[in-house]
């Protein structure tokens, strides 16, 4: 009777992990994958290698489907899963505000299916550029396209960029992005007091 309990819970969870994109769910076991293991860049090149293959015929379900299978067979969290992806989607530091925009639908389902903060999911943004350093002086021009595209709110950028955060590529991601940090500091400043005179002009 003991042994088949056991079973039974262990189907339970094993149900729980595939059905549910929630990190908890994922990291009961203990065995995560993090960022910089060997076994996150064999996926990352496996699936920078499925994207290349697909060519046109990638599609925001095929893409997903297979980052999710590589996620409950081998197990990491979302911010890990998000970092994948974009590794697979932007290969050799080619993230970039052009990127953006042409991603904007896979980028969205990664952030909204795994229900993902602001502070997750550019913790991912700055896991690539810390392994893709190349991508770094493109940052500030790829940042305002997430903004652009509604994909990070100023309020959000402002807080974690006034912060010190724990991301891999943190310090080099606020050096880069710097100026339009500026940029948004000071329009929030005069948008306060000209909103009234830009919906006029609109």
């Amino acid at each position: 009777k003991k042994e088949k309990k056991e079973k039974k819970e262990k189907k339970d969870r094993d149900v729980k992990v595939e059905g549910s994109d929630d990190d908890k769910s994922d990291s009961e076991g203990g065995d995560e994958l993090s960022y910089g293991d060997e076994e996150v860049k064999v996926v990352v090149n496996d699936l920078t290698e499925f994207v290349k293959t697909k060519g046109k015929a990638l599609s925001v379900e095929n893409m997903f489907e297979e980052v999710r299978a590589q996620q409950v067979t081998k197990v990491f969290d979302n911010k890990v899963r998000m970092y994948i992806a974009l590794s697979a989607l932007f290969p050799d530091a080619s993230f970039d505000a052009k990127g953006v925009k042409e991603r904007v639908p896979y980028l969205k389902q990664f952030i909204s299916n795994g229900s993902m903060s602001f502070a997750d999911y550019i913790w991912s943004v700055e896991a690539y550029l810390d392994a893709n350093p190349g991508a770094l002086k493109a940052y500030p021009m790829t940042l305002k396209a997430l903004y652009d595209e509604d994909l990070a709110e100023e309020k959000d950028i402002l807080d974690w960029y006034k912060g010190d955060q724990e991301s891999p590529g943190f310090e080099a991601a606020a050096k880069a992005c710097a100026p339009f940090i500026k940029w948004l500091e000071e329009a929030d400043e005069s948008g306060s007091d000209s909103d009234e005179d830009s919906d006029e002009s609109d």
